[in-house]
């Protein structure tokens, strides 16, 4: 009996050296703080989480979590991660306290929250201005950390990792919209300024009303901005379909088109996933109805070009290269893929000619042939032309004419056009 009552009086006695030394460490970590001594502070906190916290009592736990956080955190001055150490600390703090009368420490963190994000709302736009978008889209996050129902940040965070390509990290930012339920949606608050006459916006609605209230401004209004859930969904979209995974790039097409199945990005995304799955039907579907949202996008024409010419439809292929040109006529890919077109008959022209024989009849369809086949070349020669017009340094169409010269016996343009293509591959 007297054996255990040893054991429990020493197990007490450990518990209170432990409370002792725990509180020790927490009385330096304050003491450095008062005098802005962070480094010293982190490393009395250090100290302190030798002891058993857990069995700290709630005092001393929400104490150790604000000491924690205001040494991490160092006025402001911390790096990006010692700052979410900080502020994980300063959530702990208002998690300990919630259910307690007092809020001793809640209240000195409250303040210490809206500062850091004010710095970390004023590190992104810094940085923003800079280009150099990782930062920024870091301290954006860090900022919806600080105030989640300030979804924006979030948002811009995922924008800006989506420019840089860091998909990954968008796709982590993307997802958590999607699952708070994220819209973007906000309301705006105006009021008109009575000495100007003009219309004014505020942060709030309160604020607003203050001023409504002390006869400074008329008028209250509110607007609801647009929805950006489409944006979130066709962002994923395009994600998915960066990183190879086609299936989940088409099932957020699909929650996407629910809410605007006119949306040309979305349409145009979705025709590039069948095209590559090589679904050419579809896509000619999704570029015709493309089309119908934007009749003069030269590329939407020129690609159903393309489609057209892959299914041997020359007659369709020149007309859709025509409308792109007339849309915009310096629209140099279109004048290749003519030339192309019309060069291409040529070929069954040399089949032809070199499989006749020495007979005079044969001599005599091959000189129809020859004149044939210059025609041709005399038909593509001014869509070349026009290309080298607009791009004087296009050498593929300077090495084509170069060919063609030769070939129809044109020898003052030939002289040109080698040296053309001489000096440009040199």
């Amino acid at each position: 009996m007297m054996r255990n009552q040893k054991i429990i009086v020493l197990i007490f006695s450990l518990i209170v050296f432990n409370g002792f030394g725990q509180k020790k460490e927490l009385k330096s970590a304050e003491k450095a703080l008062k005098s802005k001594n962070f480094v010293a502070a982190k490393e009395n906190i250090v100290a302190a989480e030798k002891f058993d916290l857990l069995n700290a009592d709630l005092k001393t736990k929400a104490k150790y979590h604000y000491i924690k956080g205001v040494a991490y955190y160092a006025d402001g001055e911390s790096s990006l991660d010692d700052s979410f150490i900080a502020l994980e600390n300063f959530k702990k703090v208002i998690s300990l306290e919630e259910d307690s009368t007092y809020k001793t420490y809640t209240d000195k963190v409250s303040p210490l929250k809206t500062a850091m994000l004010n710095n970390f709302v004023e590190e992104a736009k810094n940085a923003l201005d800079l280009k150099d978008y990782k930062t920024s889209y870091s301290n954006l996050e860090s900022a919806f950390r600080v105030s989640p129902s300030d979804t924006l940040y979030l948002y811009n965070a995922a924008l800006l990792a989506t420019e840089i390509k860091d998909f990954d990290v968008a796709m982590n930012f993307y997802s958590e919209l999607e699952n708070i339920g994220f819209t973007g949606v906000t309301t705006n608050y105006y009021a008109i300024e009575i000495v100007s006459g003009e219309e004014q916006s505020f942060a709030s609605e309160s604020n607003r009303d203050l001023f409504i209230k002390a006869g400074t401004h008329k008028d209250g209004r509110d607007e609801l901005t647009e929805s950006v859930q489409l944006n979130v969904f066709r962002s994923m979209a395009a994600i998915y379909k960066n990183m190879g995974n086609t299936d989940n790039a088409l099932e957020y097409i699909d929650k996407a088109k629910k809410i605007n199945s006119n949306d040309i990005n979305l349409i145009l995304l979705e025709s590039n996933i069948k095209w590559e799955l090589g679904d050419v039907e579809s896509y000619k579907i999704l570029i015709s109805q493309a089309l119908e949202i934007d009749p003069s996008n030269a590329d939407l024409l020129f690609n159903l070009g393309v489609v057209s010419a892959d299914n041997d439809d020359v007659e369709n292929a020149k007309m859709y290269y025509d409308k792109a040109i007339s849309v915009d006529p310096n629209y140099t890919k279109a004048y290749l893929n003519i030339a192309a077109l019309i060069l291409s008959q040529e070929e069954g022209i040399i089949e032809e000619m070199n499989s006749l024989g020495t007979s005079n009849a044969d001599y005599n369809r091959y000189d129809d042939l020859q004149d044939i086949r210059n025609n041709i070349y005399k038909e593509a020669i001014p869509y070349l032309e026009t290309i080298l017009s607009i791009e004087t340094n296009n050498i593929s169409a300077a090495r084509t004419l170069r060919n063609i010269y030769s070939a129809v016996d044109d020898e003052v343009n030939y002289k040109i056009m080698k040296e053309k293509v001489e000096e440009l591959e040199n």
